[in-house]
């Protein structure tokens, strides 16, 4: 699986077509219809699990793994996947590490010639998490794959043990990590919109992601 370096400004106006992924994976779509379909089986190696942790700033990615297939679907292509993952971040009371499992399914459908009904809404397919878009050249296969794990972190992750209320920690001489200065994870979650072109903004306080 090759990588490609690179990550995303925190300017929330950035045109999303500029934004440049931590790693990359391109299907062929000529090949795909030559072979009629594929099955993927993708594990990102450590130097890529590290800049797919830097670009969603968090600590970090373990056990990170992409499987499915794309099959032919009402003339353009579906995906059908399994996305699983360990996601390190830090406890926004006590700064200690954080770890949540990720295993989340995964569908997409790419269409040809697909065009945007007047209103600017298109209808969901029933089989898929999101709406159809539109079929190129290529299919990335990363593209999914980073948005399914971005809508999986948690803004304001917490130690089980960690106290709820307005208490803040941090160790002696540092400054004490409020939710304030976590602000910036609170945006992760518009990652899939705008890595699909959708300019709408659905979260007002979002400040841009940091590289952490």
């Amino acid at each position: 699986m090759s990588g490609k370096n690179g990550r995303m400004e925190g300017d929330a106006e950035r045109d999303p077509s500029e934004v440049v992924l931590p790693l990359t994976h391109p299907v062929d779509v000529a090949r795909l219809v030559e072979s009629d379909g594929l099955t993927f089986d993708l594990m990102p190696e450590a130097d890529e699990r590290s800049k797919v942790a830097a670009f969603l700033a968090v600590d970090g990615v373990r056990d990170f793994s992409f499987r499915g297939a794309l099959s032919s679907r009402a003339g353009g292509w579906s995906l059908e996947g399994r996305l699983t993952a360990i996601i390190v971040q830090t406890c926004v009371v006590t700064l200690e590490p954080v770890e949540s499992a990720v295993d989340v399914e995964v569908t997409r459908l790419w269409l040809p010639n697909l065009e945007v009904p007047e209103g600017g809404d298109l209808e969901l397919d029933a089989d898929a998490d999101s709406a159809p878009e539109p079929l190129s050249r290529e299919i990335d296969l990363a593209v999914p794959m980073l948005e399914a794990l971005a809508l999986e972190i948690d803004p304001f992750p917490r130690a089980a043990d960690a106290e709820h209320g307005a208490k803040d920690y941090a160790p002696v001489g540092a400054e004490p990590l409020t939710q304030e200065a976590m602000r910036p994870f609170a945006g992760l979650a518009a990652l899939k919109a705008r890595m699909a072109g959708d300019r709408s903004d659905p979260d007002d306080d979002r400040n841009g992601n940091e590289e952490s």
